[in-house]
């Protein structure tokens, strides 16, 4: 359980925890608990629980709630609330706090004294049901009211539409697989059903690491350019948990047509001609499978479309101390266990691309809300779901700053946590959009600071680094607790990394 407690009913939650054995992580902010905590829930696939007090408390979770349900991770989010009994009285912190929440969970409402348990246990059932997210409780104990969140119905796909996508699969001589966020627990069976067919597999930031053949890999799917020859030359999609809520909001530019698998029916239409099948997807994907003839692709095809989609998009060597360099030192120096979490923030166009993840969950990055100040807390609940693994957080100056109390809480839980910040002062994604007539340095620009001065203050072992070769002397002293290495680099090859990605 994580977050800040307030003086109501909060305390007695956590004291009633605490006698289960179920500890509390104390936070600074509350929205860094609740993505602690959603992302704790979404590495072990169970829901994680936390907790704010009214009012200030409520509404500062409100990023975290809407960081939990654009990326379909699981979370319970507890508040203390003015008690209904209070409301035509109290005005002192009062805000419609279940209306304030509504909009960014999957049920927003009330844990009264009503048969509690029965309302905490289908919070918790509907938070993890797909497309999983955050579930508020504003806990009253002076109300009977015990309205229960119902999980919405499991729909699966009928034979006429499993026959017409197996068709289509059988038919296919060039399909190009496309993995997503909802394909996660479906490993086993996508691993045996696309090396099966021989195709090439895209997948998007956070199908990343489900399946990881060399040969077949391709590369990210983002809605950008770089996988658009890959694409254009495909005769069928397989699109295998693909999310809409996942790539850019950009154009869908593949004629091929598309067979969709998710466990959830989709709500937004991202590809015009497709067929859409719903239910278990392991399932549905060996039955698609099952007899089809292998593609007519190389076999190596996504290693080789891959290799040349980083030639592409590395910037020209300019003697500087860039991000890909610093990505490069990290991934040279890291252990072979190390999981990842990644800012939002120009940084990540480096990351994601070039850092290997092997195994499903990996390497985390909010994509569906694409928050700043994601990836620390993200470590955090990462870690703490992950006990003894060497976890890297990647993030820029500017997404750290925003959940800098942290690093305190990193370093009184001593998590084995490397926190490698690209520090350039400036918020760069948004620098190589401005146009001139958009509010200049003022707009974009940060005095530079003493980061690793900031997080030694807070208990961080902590160095400032000019350099790759610097770097990886850092990095050679160990991965066993919690350091920080501000990198301060050149961002000028930021700009090429988007041309080439995005166009």
């Amino acid at each position: 359980m994580f977050g800040i407690p307030g003086g109501g009913s909060n305390l007695d939650v956590i004291g009633a925890c605490a006698e289960r054995g179920v500890p509390f992580v104390l936070a600074h902010a509350e929205t860094p608990a609740a993505i602690m905590a959603a992302t704790y829930g979404f590495a072990t696939g169970r829901p994680a629980l936390a907790v704010a007090t009214r009012g200030p408390g409520c509404a500062a979770s409100v990023n975290g709630a809407a960081q939990a349900t654009l990326d379909r991770f699981p979370l319970v989010l507890c508040t203390d609330g003015v008690n209904a009994a209070d409301t035509r009285r109290v005005a002192h912190q009062y805000i419609d706090q279940i209306g304030l929440m509504a909009p960014v969970t999957k049920w927003s409402g009330v844990l009264g004294s009503g048969d509690p348990a029965r309302v905490a246990e289908a919070a918790l059932d509907l938070a993890a049901t797909a497309p999983a997210g955050a579930v508020h409780l504003t806990i009253d104990p002076t109300t009977s009211e015990s309205r229960c969140p119902v999980s919405t119905m499991e729909v699966v796909s009928d034979e006429y539409s499993l026959d017409r996508a197996s068709r289509a699969v059988n038919a296919a001589r060039r399909p190009v697989a496309i993995i997503g966020n909802a394909a996660h627990g479906w490993g086993d069976d996508i691993h045996k059903a696309l090396t099966h067919l021989g195709c090439p597999v895209l997948a998007t930031y956070q199908g990343v690491g489900i399946f990881h053949e060399e040969a077949q890999f391709a590369g990210l799917y983002t809605g950008g350019v770089i996988e658009q020859p890959l694409l254009d030359a495909a005769d069928l999609i397989v699109a295998i948990g693909l999310d809409p809520v996942e790539p850019m909001p950009t154009p869908w530019r593949t004629s091929a047509p598309v067979v969709s698998l998710s466990p959830m029916p989709l709500d937004h239409r991202y590809w015009p001609e497709s067929i859409d099948l719903t239910g278990p997807v392991g399932p549905m994907l060996r039955r698609l499978t099952l007899g089809a003839r292998p593609s007519g692709w190389p076999a190596d095809e996504g290693r080789r479309r891959l290799q040349g989609a980083l030639e592409m998009m590395r910037p020209p060597e300019q003697g500087t101390f860039g991000p890909v360099d610093v990505v490069d030192a990290v991934q040279e120096s890291a252990p072979a266990a190390t999981l990842a979490t990644v800012d939002a923030g120009a940084h990540f166009l480096a990351v994601m691309p070039w850092w290997r993840a092997h195994e499903a969950k990996g390497l985390l990055i909010s994509n569906g809300l694409a928050t700043m100040g994601f990836s620390l807390p993200a470590a955090i609940g990462l870690s703490l779901a992950r006990p003894g693994r060497p976890v890297v957080c990647f993030t820029g100056d500017g997404g750290l700053s925003m959940v800098l109390g942290e690093l305190e809480t990193l370093a009184r839980l001593a998590l084995p946590i490397t926190v490698v910040v690209f520090d350039d002062a400036t918020l760069s994604l948004i620098k190589i959009k401005q146009r001139d007539d958009q509010g200049g340095d003022a707009a974009v620009r940060y005095f530079p600071t003493d980061i690793a001065g900031v997080a030694r203050a807070m208990g961080v072992e902590s160095a400032t680094v000019d350099s790759a070769a610097e770097l990886r002397r850092e990095l050679s002293r160990g991965w066993d607790r919690p350091r920080l290495i501000q990198a301060r680099i050149d961002p000028s090859g930021y700009r090429h990394l988007i041309t080439a990605t995005r166009g």
